[in-house]
């Protein structure tokens, strides 16, 4: 049964997260899940309602996912889900092939064994947690615990920022056709890779993956998708 914003308040509001942090989880789960499509109006009395709270920590919360392309701000207009588009796709999709492979390539030297004992566990960990955000969160912690090393907070930031925003690509496909057949091998080979130390190998195949990734979904979405003027 899919996630409703109730429910999702239940959930997150149960973290240890601070307020405003919790409700931003929340909100984010929902834009990805498609309880809020995009540039669907975002009303702060609404959602200070659904999860108990005023409307201080709903506005920090909705600044968040501002912050992160999840939502945008018109004059006069609130907050809206940030639309879908081809070119937006493309643009994150381009950054990722510019940073992923260079933060890899900072990273490798400083990688140990247990580093890549880890990132094996995690990936293990992806297909049986299905298609949602579970999966995706486990996905990124994969890659991301292989930039670690990378000793680059800004680069690494950055990257991170761009994981949140593709998700509410990936997670649709995800669910529709579910991880491809060669999904677990396609990440397997940039551990065996490193591994063998062969870093130039690990980033092209990084980039490889992302640049397959961009040239197979980007077709399958609008060119387009404005903003309604409409409440």
């Amino acid at each position: 049964m899919p996630d409703t914003l109730d429910a999702l308040a239940d959930r997150f509001l149960g973290s240890r997260d601070g307020l405003p942090d919790a409700i931003a989880r929340a909100l984010r789960e929902a834009v990805f899940s498609g309880v809020f499509g995009p540039n669907e109006r975002l009303h702060q009395d609404d959602i200070a309602k659904r999860f108990g709270v005023s409307r201080v920590p709903v506005r920090e919360a909705l600044m968040k996912l501002v912050a992160e392309g999840l939502a945008v701000q018109r004059l006069n207009k609130g907050i809206r889900v940030a639309p879908l588009s081809r070119d937006d796709f493309r643009d994150v999709m381009e950054l990722r092939l510019l940073l992923e492979p260079h933060a890899l390539r900072l990273s490798a030297p400083h990688l140990t064994r247990q580093d890549y004992d880890e990132a094996e566990a995690i990936l293990a960990g992806v297909r049986p947690a299905g298609v949602g955000s579970e999966a995706a969160t486990l996905h990124w912690q994969f890659h991301n615990r292989l930039y670690a090393g990378a000793e680059r907070p800004r680069l690494l930031g950055q990257i991170e920022a761009l994981q949140v925003a593709i998700n509410r690509y990936v997670l649709p496909v995800w669910k529709t056709v579910g991880l491809s057949p060669d999904w677990d091998e396609s990440h397997q080979v940039i551990v065996d890779a490193l591994r063998a130390g062969d870093v130039d190998a690990a980033a092209e195949l990084t980039r490889r993956q992302i640049d397959d990734a961009l040239s197979r979904m980007v077709e399958q979405l609008p060119s387009t998708s404005a903003l309604s003027d409409e409440d």
